[in-house]
């Protein structure tokens, strides 16, 4: 008789890919201003400062130092994170499981589009992709804040992100599900302040994908409380 089957390997998100992520949550955190605003306060052009959001590769200490202050963040904590992204190796930081599993059991949602209805008009309409991928996320968060907090989450949009910190936090929903909350919303935000400037079709797709996988483990929790009342 076998034995049980190794778990995967887990994917890994890299340091640079990382550090990335902190400074969008700090550009959420300080009200989301646009690549035209930080452009003004830092001195930089909207292309470089985007590919430090980006994650492709460590911007430069003067970069993120201009940065750092433009969203008000403690300049020594960023400076020791870059520091150490800097000289570490490649990678380290474990994905969950949840989000680099193939799912089939593929729960219904709420909102008007299926994922494939939304990559397909990630090449057709980006911006209504864009728009629904939020929506779900946002749909999620209400479901979540109605069936476990007798409430709903505050009218803007990053009191949805909170609204998957807490349920993170409290168990109900993985590890990984407010950051992932955190990169559609920062993308969802910065296309209303700049609509031109969305990102490519692949960037769009896995911002498409990542808003359903959380969808669905939100309306998993919502339908196990259900089912167990």
């Amino acid at each position: 008789m076998s034995g049980p089957k190794a778990a995967p390997s887990e994917a890994l998100l890299t340091v640079i890919e990382a550090f990335a992520h902190h400074l969008r949550q700090l550009h959420t955190r300080a009200g989301a201003p646009s690549m035209r605003q930080l452009s003004t306060r830092t001195g930089y052009g909207k292309t470089t400062i985007s590919e430090a959001f980006a994650g492709r590769r460590l911007p430069t200490w003067p970069l993120v130092e201009k940065l750092t202050e433009a969203l008000h963040a403690d300049k020594d904590e960023v400076r020791e994170q870059w520091a150490a992204a800097k000289g570490r190796p490649a990678a380290g930081v474990p994905v969950a499981d949840w989000l680099t599993s193939v799912r089939t059991d593929i729960p219904d949602l709420v909102t008007g589009r299926t994922l494939e209805e939304v990559c397909a008009a990630v090449v057709t309409a980006p911006k209504q992709a864009l728009h629904q991928s939020w929506d779900v996320l946002r749909v999620g968060a209400l479901q979540i804040s109605n069936a476990y907090y007798g409430d709903a989450p505050g009218e803007w949009s990053s009191n949805i992100v909170a609204t998957y910190g807490r349920a993170e936090q409290d168990g109900l929903l993985p590890a990984g599900s407010r950051d992932v909350a955190n990169t559609v919303h920062f993308y969802y935000v910065s296309s209303l302040v700049h609509p031109p400037e969305l990102p490519s079709t692949a960037a769009l797709l896995q911002i498409a994908v990542l808003a359903y996988r959380l969808a669905w483990e939100a309306r998993d929790r919502v339908t196990a409380k259900d089912t167990s009342s």
